[in-house]
């Protein structure tokens, strides 16, 4: 029998060492983290995806993603 779930799970914690940022597919830069599929993948290498507002971003371990809007992205400090 289905039970209704009486607390929120847990969120994940973002990356130690990186502050947190709203950011166009334009501004994504290597080595920002970003949330996708419940885990925080460092961006490793992109690519232009035929105009500035949408960016493929390459991860180590997972497929490729096509960034097409504003998300929260993750900077780590030493980058900024």
């Amino acid at each position: 029998m289905y039970e209704r779930r009486t607390t929120e799970p847990t969120p994940v914690p973002p990356p130690l060492g990186t502050i947190p940022g709203y950011r166009q597919p334009s501004d994504v830069h290597i080595g920002d983290f970003v949330f996708l599929d419940g885990l925080y993948l460092r961006v490793r290498d992109m690519r232009s995806a035929g105009t500035a507002g949408r960016r493929v971003l390459i991860f180590d371990g997972h497929s490729p993603w096509v960034m097409k809007e504003s998300a929260t992205t993750y900077r780590p400090v030493e980058l900024l």
